[in-house]
């Protein structure tokens, strides 16, 4: 069994080795991908594979040209999904792919196949999801901030969403539950960085946000309650377009953008 520290360039890295073991001869199933962090079981071996950021990247590379954007998306999205067993089926699929082409995807009778589509549909939905819900902030340096909190591993599936929108601005997205974040520079691209803090003053508690910041998010509120039609609240619609594990992130719900994010029971108002 190969282990991966966790990492889209660590898996690639521990596929690199999947795909040499398979030319040597060894049967797909027999070698099971796995993260790190995931418990191992009683009698599992596994054999660390170092992440190789440039090895990584040139199978990547090689595998879009070979297997097609919409092929590599996909499996992609998998990979980033938490659906149990999405990292194994996916590495099954990419050598699948790899030698017999993207239609290997569409082979739904094979559980590997149906598994990385499910995965990838999760994932989709979710990031889906994040890019209308996500709310920036404006900090004392004038960059944006915002904190996510998704089921799914989604920075790097939405970094080039944001990134086109928002070219010539610096901003910042924190995946609040793996502690790792997107850094954006104009004219840089972004960045998938880890232990990312922010520079506040001395004492300060929650987020450095700039003067206007309150200002802003009070004139939002009040565009949100003025666009409400009293007679039409209907939360339980709401909740399936705006779920409630997302609220504390919102300003509209109530989250508080200077001692950080916090949980609310429901909208004061709803524009649904």
């Amino acid at each position: 069994m190969l282990e991966h520290e966790g990492s889209f360039a660590g898996f690639l890295s521990a596929v690199a080795e999947y795909f040499n073991a398979l030319a040597a001869g060894a049967a797909p199933e027999s070698l099971v991908l796995r993260a790190a962090a995931q418990p191992a079981t009683l009698f599992e071996e596994r054999v660390p594979v170092a992440r190789d950021d440039e090895r990584a990247e040139r199978l990547w590379t090689r595998f879009r040209s070979r297997a097609g954007e919409e092929a590599a998306r996909t499996l992609l999205e998998a990979f980033c999904s938490d659906v149990e067993g999405s990292g194994e089926a996916t590495a099954l699929m990419l050598a699948r792919v790899w030698r017999s082409g993207p239609q290997a995807l569409d082979d739904l009778g094979d559980d590997a196949a149906r598994l990385v589509e499910k995965a990838a549909n999760r994932a989709r939905r979710e990031a889906h999801r994040i890019t209308g819900l996500l709310r920036f902030v404006e900090l004392r340096d004038a960059s944006l901030f915002a904190t996510i909190d998704p089921d799914c591993d989604l920075l790097i599936l939405i970094g080039d969403h944001f990134a086109a929108r928002f070219p010539a601005l610096r901003w910042v997205i924190r995946d609040e539950r793996r502690t790792e974040a997107l850094l954006h520079e104009p004219g840089l691209g972004w960045t998938l960085v880890s232990g990312l803090e922010l520079a506040r003053e001395e004492g300060e508690e929650g987020l450095p946000v700039s003067e206007s910041e309150e200002a802003i998010v009070a004139l939002w509120r009040r565009y949100f309650a003025t666009i409400a039609i009293q007679e039409r609240r209907n939360l339980r619609l709401q909740s399936s377009f705006m779920p409630k594990k997302y609220w504390k992130n919102l300003p509209e719900t109530g989250a508080s953008i200077s001692s950080g994010p916090a949980s609310s029971e429901r909208p004061e108002t709803s524009p649904v």
